[in-house]
Formats: C-alpha cells, structure tokens, sequence
C-alpha cells in the first residue's frame, strides 16, 4: 500500500499554456450538485495503446473542478510506475477562481516509493501538488507512461466516489487481435467500433458514490470495465478471459515453488513427531507458519504475483501472504496432505463473479479434507464442483486458528486453483457462534448507589482476535489504558481494582478478560428510591440516519453476544419496578432481554445475534428500528423501593 506522508508544494508558473481539452472542459457549464459533493471530473480520457503481449502505452487525461474544501485531495497528483515502465510525459495545470493558470512540468514531479507493510517494491511514484486546489480550482492531470503487464488485460474504472461528467475509453491493438470486455456495476456501456482493431467507449453524467455511514467500500460499488486482448496465432496463456484462464496461469506461476529440500522434511518431521492423525499433523505445521515465519514482503517484477521458493522461504523464516501458503504447502505435502493456493481480495464483492479478472490482493490456501474426516470437523469448509472438500485457512492471520476464518474473508469470491485450472466458489459465512463475546457480571449495590463487583468478557473469533492483537505486545500500563476504554464506553466514574487476561497466547482457546471494579456513584439515589441500571455494560446500539438509503449496510460479521448481570439488592430495599422483556427479530438480526428478581438479587439477561453481515438498503428502516429499541433498553432503569 502506498503510504505518502508529504506532498511537494512547487512553485506555479502563471501565464501557462493550457491546452484547449482543459479550456473546454473548465467552460462548460457547471452540473447541479447536492451541497455534499466535493468535486466533480469534468473530463477522462484514457487510452490504452498495445504494442505486443503484457506491453502497452498508457495515456490519461483528467480534469476535476473543486467545489469543497473537502475535495482539496483531487489536487494530490500521482502516477506509479513499475519495474520495466517507463514515463514519457507527465504534466499538470491549474486554473484558480480568479481564472488565472498554473502549469508542472515533469521536474517540478518528485520521486518517492511506497513501502507501507511492503520491505521493498520496485514501483514508485511521481508525486506534486497542485498550486491551487481550494473551492472553484479546476486541476488538470495528463500522463502517458509504457506499461508492462504481466496479464493480457486493461482496467478502465470509469465511475468514482464524485461525479464524472464524461469519461471515455479508448483501446488500440495490432492488426488482427482482438477484445472480450466484461462490466460490472450498475452503469453498462455499449462501445463504439470505431477504425480496425481501434475501440471507444463512453460514459456520461455519473452521479458518484456519495458516502453513507456503515456503506461497503467503494471499490465494491462503481462500475467498472475489464478488457481482455489475444494476439492472434500464439498462446493467450496469460489473458484473463476466464477465472479458469486466471488459474491456469496462476497454477503456471507457482508450480516450481513447491519442491522441498532435507532441511524443510527434517523439520517437518521433528513438528509432526508422535502425531499420528490428520488433525494433530495439521495443527502442528500450520501453526508453526501462523507463528514461526514472520510477514515480510519484497515485491521485484513480477514477485508481486510469483511466491519465492519454499527454500528461500524456510531459510529465511520470512515471507508475505504467498511464500507462507507455499511454504505450508511445501509441509503438508511431505506428511501427505494435498492443498491448494486460493486468490483473494480482503475486500468483500470487489471480486464480480461476471467480470473476470485478475483483482486479488491476497493468498490463502485450501487443504484437502481427508474422505474418512467428517466436513464438521473444521467450520471453514467448502466443497469443490469435483465433490473434493477443503479446510480454508489463511496462514498470514497469526491470531484466526485453524479451521476458521475472520470475517472479512467470509462469504466472498474467491479463485480456487487447481491443476488443470481455476475455479471461482464462495468463502463459508461461519455461524455467529464462532464469533461471540459472552459477558457475566456479579455485583454489590450500597445503600448510597455504589456499586462493586467483577465482569467476566470470555471472547472467541474476531471478538477474541480483535483484543489478542492489542493486548499481544502491550506493556502493564498500556494494557490499563486499553481496559479503561473499553469500559468508558459504558460506565463512567469507576476505578478499576484489577484485571486479568487468560489464554492470550492460545489460538485454539477462549481469550477470557476480568475486570474488578467500583463505581461510587452508580446508582440514583431520590430519597427512598434508588434507580439502577441493570444492564451494566456492554452497548450494542449505534446510531443510523433517519432517511433512505442508496448502497447496503455493513455489520462487520455474524456475531453472538450475550449479557448475564447479577445484582444485589442493598438491605432493606425491594424492587418497585422493572423493565418489561424485549424481543425483536429481522431477517438479519435477533435481540432478546430478560430482567428479573431472585431473592435479593437483580438479574438481566441478554442476547444478540448477527446472522447477516451486510443489511440491504430496502431494509434500513426496520435496522434504524432495531437499534433503538436496544438502545433503550441499554438505558432501561430498575426501581428499587426502602422499606417502611
């Protein structure tokens, strides 16, 4: 990921020459936007021109009018090039509110790499910041840069988070190739055949993704074009015309990758050693990978596709998402478990069934699930269409144990690759069980509102995962500031006594975390009455817009929470009043509460389940409705009464 902490600020160039496609664009009169829009493209061109297999010429053209302070970012200039590329011109120009003009030219552009989780990569970047880019600036962009791809395919994302007022494709092969297309989106585009082997698209009045609280992203939401070109007369190997096309290359890739040495058998064995079952074997390699060989990632050429070797990857106990499934692959086939490398993107429904194409961004792995081994034996099953079943499983996820997945890699495509090809199948959506926070509380009121006690949060899946990853290399003192947090959200005015975390280190095991704690002033005291809270911590609720809704609502993953809170009652007082029971359920969600009275003590329970991860927007009005009524009985309070 390109990770930029600064922006050049060069010097502008008054009286520049504008070029006339900039001076029409910034003319035309401007569209009627909603009072949130903060920028709108008035123009984009792009052509793509191809020399041979994996070559072309890439030109763009871009202009954008500012009409936000907010839409200052589109005056971030940026263009990558990777190993091979070459620029052959790039330029910028801009007109302020007062119609007087900026240009860059290349040297005003300066060269940076971004490394982000990356050691090295070999692609960097030709940065600059427009002169002007406050409300009423248009900012012009035109490059052309020599690619080199190492697939026979063109991206042409011609909608975006703005509006686009016009934006045009144009594509040129050598005589006698020809083009598949496939569109994704909401917005399809019918081309125009202009001359021979030259193609057209365009776009017009593209309203823009305009953002909503809880939205999917945005690449998952506009539309977009995929072009696949064949050279006549020579293997098209490497287009992506199909997932199983994708595949086959893939599987190409990787194929040398594999081969283990005596080193990666002996430790293999030593790891295995008294394991005489598939589970147990599996266990112990797979953990060793999640735990022993540390994510690191070297990009060069094509090594952002293509793993390093197993050997490599074993001697030097490092490697990105790829060289760990290809050393795990390595391993289990030394102890005579098959497996496959899965493509994926960490993004769900980037990847289109009907477009395909080669937009992965990460690699997880499929192993294959012995015939005598009951599917139920691990949770992240799936089934291929040749009946074979596998356990997917992603060996960068250091805190997500076997058998299971996190949510953002559940109920998404992805790209199974096999030996003779590629198959696209949908991830598991796990059972909200595997994923769930169980919170239990055991309380003391006072006649003066105080209240004293422990709660006990036991927390399996992400809920687990979430609090191994900060909890994980925290000292003593940032571990109090963690927990002191996460308990503000509910309570305020307590004072911890003390904590404790179990099995932080224990992937296979709950994450247990205890809380003992007082809080003074708890309870409302009004004379003989005392009002109380009895769900004392956790909140559910969140806040959603009252007005319709354009794209769907994420809820992160299924999920299970349930509350169990004890209170007793000070002596002397009895309770006067409860709250009565809740119980909603959608096609999405379940909540349901209890609040009762045993004895001297006041209990509530809860629970609340999450089957769906993503809500449809016809359906934002029973959410909306859903959530406030948890949240008033978050707030819901019990009467007690003193005696007389």
């Amino acid at each position: 990921m390109l990770v930029m902490t600064a922006w050049m600020v060069c010097a502008p160039m008054l009286r520049a020459a504008v070029p006339d496609w900039v001076l029409q664009a910034a003319a035309k009169p401007q569209n009627v936007y909603s009072l949130k829009t903060n920028a709108a493209v008035l123009f984009s061109e792009t052509q793509f021109t191809v020399d041979s297999p994996g070559k072309y010429v890439e030109h763009r053209r871009r202009v954008v009018r500012i009409l936000r302070p907010e839409g200052r970012s589109e005056g971030r200039l940026a263009v990558g090039v990777g190993n091979g590329e070459k620029i052959n011109s790039i330029h910028a120009w801009t007109i302020d509110p007062q119609k007087r003009e900026y240009e860059l030219r290349q040297k005003d552009f300066r060269e940076v790499g971004g490394f982000g989780e990356l050691l090295y990569s070999d692609v960097h970047y030709l940065v600059a910041q427009a002169p002007v880019s406050e409300p009423g600036s248009v900012v012009a962009f035109e490059y052309e840069v020599e690619r080199r791809n190492w697939f026979n395919e063109l991206d042409w994302n011609f909608e975006e988070d703005i509006p686009v007022e016009h934006a045009e494709l144009v594509v040129s092969l050598p005589s006698g190739w020809e083009l598949k297309t496939s569109t994704t989106g909401p917005v399809h585009i019918q081309p125009s055949h202009a001359v021979a082997n030259r193609w057209q698209w365009s776009a017009h009045d593209l309203p823009g993704i305009e953002p909503e609280p809880l939205m999917p992203d945005v690449a998952a939401l506009c539309s977009r074009m995929v072009v696949a070109y064949f050279a006549p007369g020579v293997s098209n190997f490497n287009s992506v015309s199909s997932w199983d096309t994708l595949g086959k290359w893939y599987a190409g890739l990787t194929s040398s990758r594999t081969a283990s040495t005596p080193e990666i058998s002996s430790q293999t064995q030593q790891l295995v050693a008294g394991k005489d079952d598939f589970d147990g074997r599996l266990r112990a390699l797979a953990s060793f990978v999640q735990s022993q060989i540390r994510y690191v990632a070297i990009e060069i050429g094509i090594g952002g596709f293509q793993p390093h070797s197993a050997a490599d990857i074993f001697h030097a106990r490092y490697g990105d998402c790829k060289d760990k499934v290809t050393l795990l692959r390595t391993m289990l086939e030394e102890v005579g478990i098959h497996s496959r490398y899965v493509l994926i993107n960490t993004t769900r429904d980037v990847v289109n069934p009907q477009i395909p194409s080669s937009l992965f961004d990460h690699v997880i792995i499929a192993i294959e699930l012995p015939v005598n081994v009951p599917a139920n034996a691990y949770d992240s099953v799936i089934t291929a269409k040749d009946g074979t079943r596998y356990i997917i499983f992603d060996p960068t996820d250091d805190l997500t144990p076997l058998g299971e997945l996190r949510s953002d890699l559940q109920d998404s495509y992805a790209l199974l690759v096999t030996a003779g090809g590629g198959e696209l199948f949908r991830t598991p959506l796990l059972s909200p069980n595997l994923n769930s926070v169980s919170r239990t509380g055991h309380f003391q009121l006072d006649p003066k509102g105080g209240l004293s006690g422990e709660i006990v949060e036991t927390r399996t899946g992400d809920h687990a995962a979430q609090w191994r990853y900060r909890l994980k290399d925290a000292n003593e003192q940032e571990r109090l500031r963690l927990f002191e947090r996460h308990l503000t959200g509910s309570l305020q005015g307590f004072s911890l006594q003390k904590t404790e975390v179990q099995d932080l280190d224990q992937l296979n095991r709950n994450l247990v975390l205890t809380f003992n704690l007082i809080i003074p002033q708890y309870g409302q005291v009004h004379g003989p009455l005392i009002l109380v809270r009895p769900r004392v911590f956790g909140e559910e609720s969140f806040p959603l817009e009252n007005k319709p809704r354009q794209y769907p609502i994420e809820l992160a993953g299924t999920s299970l929470e349930t509350d169990t809170y004890e209170i007793e009652i000070p002596t002397g007082y009895k309770v006067d009043d409860l709250p009565g029971p809740v119980k909603i359920e959608t096609s999405f969600a379940t909540y349901r509460s209890k609040f009762e009275v045993e004895g001297a003590k006041l209990r509530y329970t809860s629970e609340f389940v999450i089957r769906e991860p993503e809500v449809d927007p016809t359906l934002a009005a029973a959410l909306r409705n859903f959530e406030e009524t948890i949240a008033a009985d978050e707030e819901a309070n019990a009467v007690l009464l003193k005696a007389q």
